[in-house]
């Protein structure tokens, strides 16, 4: 296999469990008797785990040149992690167990963005191309696996997760073996990243426009739910958002020439605005069957923008460490706190909460278009 199917595939693995964790995790929290402010903090509590774990992952990829041996190693973590959660159903063993299992899924990410960075400089490897296969397996995951789960119990939700991440280290044994150059051992990746101001504006409006989607990706299903829509149903109106992403992925390469990262990222903020704004008050199918198309651009775009703009600014010998830093400060922190905070949203107002995302989208919009001069 060429090194861009092995990628694919890698990619394909990952988002499986994605789709499926993603619109469904929640409804099994939720059986275990768990209210909203208890599934936010749960949701947060891997996010919280990564601000230790990863930095610390990313300066050992950085320093070894490594990539593919560290995302087997934990894929199979992360596997073993989940499996216990099928005799759980106390809140505070729950709470400590996703700490750990998220903790460790959460470098994968980073580290294959990273590892796929290098194929793109290296090979002409279209990243969006390789991408777009991650989300067409998201679509599986959420569209099938909705189809699958309707009038199931909610033990079939953890048995279908613990199948896809079984599958997923299947894949990441494929990996190209791409390596970078070893940092010098007297480097410091991490200083040379956070050091650069520009690139600290840029990790902050991704991180508010990624992070407004915490609300979606936490409480999105059970406001549907609680709005009489079926889990088939919801599972076709994840898959819809996903398949408005593969399309743009398609043209990745296009709308990065033409665009630029930084207006492909304010782009993002300007459809979370919309996207959220109109959402909080949707109560009726065609119009949520509508907003979900906006996802193209409020993930979409504003994840492409991200990738390349990082590609475009940092060395090659200090990918891994800034993928990671951006991960671990848009996809931890952000989302995290962000989770955590929607918990306490959804339990008091419900779909209104809608409106917060909307005002973070806003502001990472902002910040987005003030760094267009600075690249």
């Amino acid at each position: 296999m060429s090194p861009a199917v092995r990628l694919s595939v890698h990619f394909g693995g990952m988002f499986l469990v994605i789709g499926i964790m993603m619109p469904f995790w929640p409804v099994w929290l939720s059986s275990k008797g768990l209210n909203a402010s208890e599934i936010g903090l749960v949701l947060a509590a891997g996010s919280i785990v990564r601000v230790f774990i990863s930095p610390l992952i990313a300066r050992l990829c950085d320093r070894l040149g490594e990539r593919k041996r560290p995302i087997i190693v934990l894929s199979i973590a992360a596997l073993l992690l989940f499996l216990p959660f099928a005799l759980l159903d106390d809140f505070l063993t729950i709470l400590m167990l996703q700490a750990c299992f998220a903790g460790l899924l959460g470098p994968l990410m980073p580290l294959s963005d990273s590892l796929s960075m290098i194929g793109v400089r290296r090979h002409q490897i279209d990243y969006g191309h390789v991408r777009l296969w991650g989300s067409l397996t998201f679509i599986i995951g959420a569209s099938g696996v909705g189809f699958f789960l309707k009038g199931a119990a909610p033990e079939m939700i953890w048995a279908c997760i613990a199948v896809a991440i079984f599958l997923s280290v299947l894949c990441s044994l494929f990996l190209p073996d791409f390596r970078s150059a070893p940092a010098h051992k007297d480097s410091a990746p991490i200083t040379w990243v956070l050091t650069d101001r520009t690139f600290l504006v840029f990790v902050a409006a991704t991180a508010c426009i990624q992070g407004s989607h915490a609300l979606y990706y936490g409480f999105g299903t059970l406001n549907w739910l609680r709005i009489g829509l079926g889990k088939d149903v919801i599972g076709i109106l994840w898959a819809e958002g996903v398949i408005a992403e593969v399309i743009l992925f398609v043209f990745a390469a296009k709308a990065i020439r033409r665009i630029g990262p930084a207006r492909l990222i304010a782009l993002g903020g300007l459809a979370c605005l919309i996207r959220w704004s109109l959402t909080a008050y949707a109560d009726q199918l065609p119009l949520i069957v509508a907003l979900q198309l906006l996802h193209a651009f409020t993930f979409g775009a504003a994840h492409l923008g991200a990738i390349y703009f990082i590609a475009d600014r940092m060395p090659e010998e200090v990918s891994a460490t800034a993928q990671t830093v951006y991960a671990l400060l848009v996809s931890g922190l952000g989302i995290g706190l962000t989770s955590y905070l929607s918990g306490h949203l959804y339990g008091s107002f419900q779909g209104s909460a809608f409106l917060a995302m909307a005002a973070m989208g806003g502001v990472g919009m902002i910040l987005a278009w003030s760094i267009r001069r600075r690249t």
